[in-house]
This record gives C-alpha cells, sequence and structure tokens, in this order.
C-alpha cells in the first residue's frame, strides 16, 4: 500500500457529490486520488432541496468541468437521507475494492461514517503509573 488520498466538498477542488471526505488507501497516490474523487462524487442525493449546486465554470472559468453541477452547500439531512448517500459511495468503493483498484476507503456524511477494507488498528499503550 502506497497512496492516500481524500476528497469531498469541503476539499481545494470542486465536487459533484456531498461527502465531507472519502479517504481512500491504494496500491499509489495517482489510483487513491481517482478513487476518492469518484466515490466522493458517488456519495450523493440528486435533486435534493438542501443541496445546493451551481456550474463549475460559474465558480471557476477554466474549470475542466464546465457547466456540471458542483455542490456549494448543504443543507440538513435526516438519518435516512444521510445512509442512503453514504450506501451510494459505499457500494461504488466496494466495486473497487473487489477489482483490486483500493485497499479500503472511509467515507463521511454529517457526522456519520461508513469504512470497507482491513482493520487497521494501532494498539493503546497502557498507562504508566509511578
Amino acid at each position: 500500500m502506497g497512496g492516500v488520498a481524500t476528497s469531498g466538498r469541503h476539499g481545494r477542488s470542486h465536487s459533484l457529490g456531498i461527502a465531507d471526505a472519502v479517504t481512500v488507501l491504494a496500491r499509489d497516490a495517482a489510483r487513491a486520488d481517482a478513487a476518492a474523487t469518484l466515490i466522493a462524487n458517488a456519495v450523493d442525493l440528486p435533486g435534493h432541496p438542501s443541496v445546493t449546486r451551481v456550474p463549475a465554470e460559474e465558480l471557476s472559468p477554466d474549470s475542466d468541468l464546465g457547466p456540471r453541477l458542483v455542490t456549494t452547500d448543504l443543507g440538513p439531512l435526516t438519518a435516512s437521507e444521510i445512509d442512503r448517500a453514504l450506501a451510494a459511495g459505499l457500494s461504488l468503493a466496494e466495486d473497487y475494492r473487489a477489482r483490486g483498484l483500493i485497499h479500503a476507503a472511509c467515507l463521511a456524511l454529517s457526522g456519520e461514517r461508513r469504512m470497507i477494507g482491513p482493520a487497521l488498528m494501532i494498539p493503546e499503550e497502557e498507562p504508566a503509573h509511578a
């Protein structure tokens, strides 16, 4: 495992989806970056009234996304809406993992998370007592 990348609507570039963040572990950084972007875009509720979108070219005239709608704001969502949006992204992440394109992913939206891949745990040390 050599690449880690995060994408989402709070990042430096425009997002088509509503994920707060999607972090992906893959064989290399380029694969992780591409997968994180695509999975973050899949975490979405198309047409939902709480999602505000504008054409990318209105925000950045030189954007390669042109007239595609990008997310600029997200209002309140119900628990079931959050679950539905995360499930859409998780489905794509599971497909990528089954095809060997990624090792693991963590998807986050409105305080909820979904993860796939091996559990990576750092053992906690017992506190030292004097």
